[in-house]
């Protein structure tokens, strides 16, 4: 890791950087994304995407800032929801509905998810921590919990 990756890693897993992680962020992105066609965000460029999912209960649309890692074969979406106790309600709502929509360096597109589990999970996790140690303290506060990994695949006839 470069000493300029250290340094953000650092300040993203202080006091501080939860507050504006959890707090500041996902406001700012809901702006700024649409606004530079889904390249930019808090984070810098194409690290973050605007994820729309169908609420498990409302049914409704909900949109959602994301931190998207390249998985390969898809984009990895990680339900960390910052070591919290609870689960983040997207994930939830993957589990219901996993068609969903996501703006991420260019204009939205439709995916599908997938909940990972056995190696398939453990790989992903290892991509995750090898991108953001934090990820690794989010596993170990909201223990027993394990932490939701989804695989996001662009949907049938989308490249």
């Amino acid at each position: 890791m470069r000493w300029d990756e250290a340094l953000l890693e650092r300040a993203a897993t202080s006091r501080l950087g939860y507050i504006l992680g959890s707090q500041l962020a996902p406001r700012v992105d809901k702006l700024l994304i649409p606004r530079t066609n889904g390249r930019l965000s808090s984070m810098g460029v194409n690290k973050v995407g605007l994820v729309t999912t169908t609420g498990a209960k409302s049914g409704q649309p909900r949109t959602q800032p994301l931190t998207l890692l390249d998985g390969g074969d898809g984009l990895l979406a990680i339900g960390s929801n910052y070591g919290r106790e609870k689960h983040p309600s997207w994930s939830a709502n993957l589990l219901a509905h996993p068609e969903c929509t996501v703006e991420l360096g260019g204009p939205p597109r439709p995916y599908r998810a997938e909940l990972l589990t056995g190696d398939e999970r453990e790989a992903a996790w290892a991509t995750a921590v090898d991108v953001f140690t934090g990820y690794e303290n989010y596993r170990k506060r909201c223990a027993p919990r394990q932490i939701r990994i989804f695989r996001l695949r662009p949907a049938a006839g989308e490249s």
